[in-house]
């Protein structure tokens, strides 16, 4: 299911950083007042002044809050007006300008020509593709009618679990079908030779969202805690248990469990790539789980030749096999039933789509669940991404805009390394392997270089069959890379995906074509403004290459120390100042965000911005004027290009949810917290020394 959780995780997710200023601004100091509307701005030497207005250039100017000091807090300079004239559509859990705005445009066209190859779909046969499976998610009568049959195959190996063995068979069919269910598996890149790809298994098998609300005794995770065990006898009643027994069923389910969550790493553990390489090969994972059996398991799979695997988390696999004995058969039936139900919940009836979302509105808040149609357009990207990944690039991504991201790369790469020139922590020999690693890092804009075949079987008359044949399909084209070499023009996410990523192990950076619009990026928009938005996207995910866990991994992408001892400890430093500073900052509810687990991202974003702003200043340096909009220059066009990128407003209950699991800080502090690192902001606002935007002592790491 195209959940409203997954998709508002996405407007969450990355994407959203000293040169000469272009224009220069009034030195920082008490005697300057706040700009909260702005002084005529004076030119840059030698140029004259364009005036223009802030909607002509790219920025919304009925977003503004001018009765925000911006030197206290942008966000609010920024986005106030936004938030509070902004409803959130009673079908999400959140509103944001850029991710959620675009990502409904996208969804709004592709849905036009989806409908258009549902009516006419032709005779060329990616359009008969995408005709026949949009189609038939479309179909709710014969949806209805099929019920529960798609999946009875795989209850029907379920219920056959008694033991050991038939536990082991049951999860080896259910893997090969696509459904990851106690643990996850699927190929990895060698941490040490990032050449090669091996098995990798990770932890996996709760409901909830984290392994904290299984064992945390706060209000909070209590009550998400009876929301779920309420879902999850709800789920057993569709499968025709009686409500009676299906509550302390339920409860046993929810134990098993919070077993689970116990043996599983933390969020904060994750982060350290040392500690989830553990390459026990499968003679080492059977010594450490010897009552799973693993031969078959393998066999089922397609992967009993293969012997180099690495598990993330050996302490869950561990406990895992001391819970296969100490769990009642009836108990893992149950358990399996209602994870397969819950991950299949898209391919069957309203009922269960309903009893779903009836559990993600207490994680969400969110009133309605989305169309059918948003649904089903979601899921055809999800499936054959590619498919319609070409026919977006043709329609919604011109040549303008992959040139323009190029450009905007070209200068962001560039600021990087003369950043690293200057910078007094880090000593020469490091500095050389930093450039090495910089230099090696390559990129891909709006889509892959070769897109992907869809080989599997689609009856337009049958929407569960379809789509679990695309789950079985992916499954087994994931599992076939492995014991294979890299193949790096392979994508994570489809083209229309408004989002972004940094892959440490390939070294490169990836911006689809969903997100390359506005207002992120448009044609229209100022340098300022597009290098403020799509630009900090841009330095945000090289950044990531040479944060907490990036900087683990060197040029070619392999795990390995490049780094001088006496400049990792000044490292270190610096990222604990950024873990200090993330940590006095409150989040809803009274508490205050975790530092350590938003680390990487913050450092990305403080180095998104520096970068970003070195690279616009550098494409502005040779134009014959400098422009200034509505009284605010250049640089402050910037800053308020990367502030309203980041407006958004959430459902509490979802706000709550974000501060609990999401690795990014709040849009509040990644504005905030970005800017009061960045010793140029307060420049350019002619900020005075007392401001909260202006600390003595920033905490900048690149």
């Amino acid at each position: 299911m195209r959940s409203a959780l997954a998709v508002a995780l996405l407007a969450a997710a990355c994407g959203g950083s000293k040169s000469p200023p272009a224009t220069a601004p009034a030195p920082a100091g008490d005697e300057a007042p706040p700009v909260a509307t702005p002084a005529p701005a004076p030119a840059a030497p030698g140029k004259p002044v364009t005036n223009r207005s802030l909607a002509s250039i790219g920025l919304d100017p009925d977003a503004l809050d001018r009765t925000a000091d911006p030197c206290d807090d942008f966000y609010q300079f920024a986005c106030g007006g936004w938030i509070a004239n902004k409803q959130i559509d009673a079908d999400k859990p959140m509103a944001q300008r850029s991710f959620v705005e675009i990502e409904d445009r996208n969804l709004a066209y592709e849905h036009g020509v989806l409908e258009r190859l549902r009516a006419t779909p032709g005779d060329d046969p990616v359009n008969k593709q995408l005709a026949a499976y949009y189609g038939s998610c479309m179909d709710e009568a014969a949806i209805e009618k099929a019920g529960l049959s798609p999946v009875k195959p795989l209850l029907g190996a379920i219920d056959k679990v008694k033991d050991g063995k038939s536990l082991s068979a049951a999860l080896a069919q259910l893997h090969a079908a696509g459904f990851d269910l106690v643990f996850d598996l699927g190929p990895t890149q060698d941490s040490v030779d990032a050449t090669q790809v091996i098995i990798g298994l990770d932890q996996g098998g709760l409901g909830l969202p984290d392994r904290d609300y299984y064992l945390g005794t706060d209000e909070q995770s209590k009550l998400l805690k009876t929301a779920y065990e309420g879902y999850v006898a709800a789920m057993l009643v569709e499968l025709g248990h009686k409500a009676n027994a299906a509550k302390q069923e339920a409860a046993d389910i929810v134990a098993l469990e919070t077993e689970l969550a116990k043996v599983s790493k933390d969020k904060v553990a994750r982060r350290d790539p040392k500690g989830m390489y553990n390459r026990l090969e499968k003679a080492g994972l059977a010594k450490a789980a010897p009552s799973f059996d693993w031969t078959a398991f393998w066999k089922a799979q397609g992967l009993d030749k293969e012997t180099a695997v690495t598990v993330a988390a050996p302490d869950f696999f561990a406990g895992f096999d001391k819970l296969i004995a100490s769990t009642k058969p009836a108990v893992w039936r149950n358990y399996l039933a209602v994870h397969l139900l819950s991950k299949a919940a898209g391919s069957l009836t309203k009922k269960i789509e309903e009893t779903q979302f009836k559990f993600y509105a207490a994680l969400t808040g969110q009133t309605e669940m989305e169309a059918r149609w948003k649904r089903c357009v979601g899921r055809t990207d999800s499936a054959l991404g590619d498919l319609l990944g070409q026919v977006f690039v043709r329609d919604r991504f011109a040549g303008a805009s992959k040139s323009a991201a190029e450009e905007q790369v070209h200068a962001i790469v560039a600021a990087m390394a003369a950043n690293l020139d200057a910078l007094p922590w880090m000593d020469a020999t490091t500095k050389a392997k930093a450039k090495t690693k910089l230099a090696a890092m390559t990129y891909q804009i709006g889509y892959p270089k070769k897109w992907k075949q869809y080989p599997f079987k689609i009856d337009a008359k049958k929407w569960g069959e379809s789509s679990l044949a695309a789950r079985k399909w992916e499954t087994a084209r994931k599992n076939a890379k492995i014991g294979k070499p890299v193949d790096k023009d392979d994508w994570y996410m489809s083209v229309p995906s408004v989002n972004a990523y940094y892959d440490p192990q390939q070294n490169v950076m990836v911006f689809p074509a969903g997100i390359l619009q506005p207002p992120f990026y448009s044609v229209d928009a100022s340098i300022p403004v597009n290098l403020g938005a799509m630009g900090v996207v841009v330095g945000h995910e090289l950044t990531h290459g040479f944060d907490d866990q990036g900087a683990q991994f060197d040029a070619v992408g392999n795990l390995a120390n490049w780094w001088q001892p006496d400049t990792e400890k000044a490292f270190k430093a610096r990222t604990k100042c950024v873990i200090d500073q993330y940590e006095k900052y409150e989040v809803i509810g009274g508490g205050h965000l975790n530092g350590a687990n938003t680390v990487g991202e913050n450092i990305a974003d403080i180095g998104g911005v520096k970068l970003a702003l070195a690279g616009y200043r550098a494409l502005r340096a040779p134009a014959p004027d400098t422009v200034v909009a509505d009284g605010f220059t250049e640089d402050q066009q910037f800053f308020l290009g990367f502030g309203q990128a980041w407006c958004a407003k959430m459902r509490p209950d979802f706000e709550k949810l974000l501060a609990t699991i999401d690795v990014h800080s709040p849009p509040k502090w990644r504005v905030n917290g970005t800017l009061s690192a960045t010793p140029e902001f307060a420049k350019a606002f002619r900020c005075k020394a007392t401001a909260k935007l202006a600390p003595a002592n920033a905490c900048v790491v690149w």
